[in-house]
């Protein structure tokens, strides 16, 4: 599965093809897939920087029988810093841009002014696919459908109960994730493109929940128009991290939803940011 994700290879000077993925219940190539592809284009023409930090739209749907292919444009080459635009196409069409800044790690100022959460550790908590099937009887059938089987992270979300079973006011959740066959991976950049997939699992669908759940059902649309990612420190995508999120605003059929990551020893990781489109459709 990994290999797939980071199945992206030359096809000429600053273009890239890459695998759009299986169809699933979303019925388009998964945001996460795009961030990760996009973000491993802009790499393969930096020299070694790792990445600081990015910012993506979704433009259009992509659809997963075709190859996606991105081509990258170099916008600046300085001592410590590389900066890039990656679009990705499909046949002719752009379906998604990012911008993306490369930066050489040098000794400065640290601080860290976030807590994680007070969560149970992930050991405590049941895979999502243990609740949606122990609880079947009482979920929506979209629910069963999206998460009984395998995804290609793990997610351990933290209480699901009090969102899939109710309808909190507190628009936020939290949940542990990570990815096994990451041990494999060497390349501390290669994992920052993985993290980047992973960030896309549940981020902008916090601001739906005191609205309507479940997501991607058949009355209700929730659509990525957006997503950036801040890289703060280096991570191992194999070890467990929480991914905290919560949505200050909804309104004009628009909702923001922030995050942050942190790894069990409570180190932030990551920050992540996401606006998502929201309808309720008529039936």
């Amino acid at each position: 599965m990994l290999s797939d994700i980071l199945d992206v290879t030359q096809t000429g000077p600053d273009r890239f093809t890459g695998s759009a993925g299986a169809h699933n219940h979303i019925g388009s190539v998964f945001g996460g897939r795009l961030l990760a592809q996009a973000l491993l284009a802009g790499m393969k023409t930096v020299e070694a920087l790792p990445a600081s930090s990015f910012h993506a739209y979704f433009l259009a749907a992509g659809r997963t029988d075709r190859r996606l292919d991105y081509q990258v444009a170099r916008l600046r080459d300085s001592r410590r810093f590389a900066n890039r635009q990656i679009t990705a196409c499909q046949d002719g069409r752009a379906i998604f841009t990012m911008m993306a800044e490369f930066h050489a790690p040098e000794e400065g100022f640290v601080h860290q002014n976030a807590a994680m959460p007070v969560v149970p550790p992930p050991e405590r908590v049941a895979p999502i696919q243990h609740f949606v099937r122990e609880r079947a009887a009482e979920l929506e059938q979209a629910v069963t459908h999206n998460f009984a089987a395998a995804l290609a992270i793990e997610m351990r979300p933290i209480a699901p109960e009090d969102y899939f079973l109710a309808r909190p006011t507190e628009a936020a959740r939290s949940f542990w994730f990570s990815q096994s066959g990451a041990a494999t991976v060497e390349d501390s950049r290669l994992q920052q493109c993985l993290l980047a997939f992973a960030s896309d699992y549940w981020l902008g669908g916090a601001a739906a929940i005191p609205h309507f759940l479940p997501t991607n059902s058949g009355e209700f649309l929730i659509t990525s128009m957006d997503h950036a990612m801040w890289f703060h420190r280096p991570a191992r995508c194999e070890a467990w991290m929480l991914h905290h999120t919560s949505s200050p605003s909804a309104g004009d059929g628009l909702g923001l939803t922030t995050g942050r990551i942190f790894d069990r020893d409570g180190r932030l990781i990551a920050s992540t940011a996401q606006e998502c489109l929201m309808r309720r459709l008529r039936t």
